[in-house]
């Protein structure tokens, strides 16, 4: 008797219009977090594409510098020359590795990276070559083959495909950012109305009580 007299009082006790009110904050907090993670997952996805272009970058500056200390080289037969040469070699085979994971969901980024793994090892080929003509044959030889087109046909097929994904990448960048705002101006709306809406619950709610206690 005494346990259903107390749940009697509660029932009587207990406001049950604070009910509505505790749901549309329950609601509010559950599509706010929605938002957030969706949010993340697309400032994930935007942070992604820049390192994709980053390495693109990366590797294009390497084969640059293997180039150029190559023909610095040649040219004056300074050593000095050699090290940013042997330095970016070493470097820029690690490139294609880290492209493959960044662009493994994308079939057509995959073929690209592909294609420029076989042009950088073409390029670094032609530029281990000449080091071995310059060795075997002397200054003038060496001196003739990097005034070839032959390099210059090999470097302009890196940048072209480099400049074929970053396109890719810049574009995927637009939709991204366009999405990732899109989805800002979504949650400030939702949040702004739930606000007002829990707002004005409580009014309405403290307006009942206030009507209640004067009667």
């Amino acid at each position: 008797m005494e346990r259903e007299r107390g749940r009697w009082r509660f029932r009587e006790s207990f406001d049950w219009r604070v009910v509505p009110l505790t749901a549309l904050v329950i609601v509010a907090a559950a599509t706010s977090y929605g938002y957030h993670r969706i949010l993340l997952a697309q400032r994930d996805w935007i942070e992604h594409t820049y390192r994709v272009m980053s390495t693109l970058e990366t590797t294009l500056q390497l084969m640059t510098d293997a180039e150029t200390g190559q023909r610095g080289y040649i040219l004056t037969v300074n050593e000095a020359y050699l090290r940013p040469y042997l330095q970016a070699i070493r470097e820029v085979q690690a490139e294609p590795t880290k492209l493959r994971k960044l662009v493994h969901d994308s079939p057509a980024q995959l073929a690209r990276v592909d294609a420029l793994d076989l042009a950088l090892q073409d390029k670094l080929a032609e530029l281990a070559r000449t080091l071995s003509v310059l060795k075997e044959q002397g200054t003038a030889q060496a001196r003739d083959m990097i005034l070839s087109d032959v390099g210059l046909e090999r470097m302009d097929r890196i940048r072209m495909l480099i400049a074929q994904m970053r396109q890719s990448e810049t574009e995927l960048l637009i939709e991204r950012t366009d999405r990732a705002t899109r989805t800002e101006r979504a949650m400030l709306v939702v949040t702004i109305s739930l606000a007002m809406l829990s707002i004005a619950a409580r009014l309405g709610l403290h307006f009942v009580r206030g009507n209640k206690a004067r009667t």
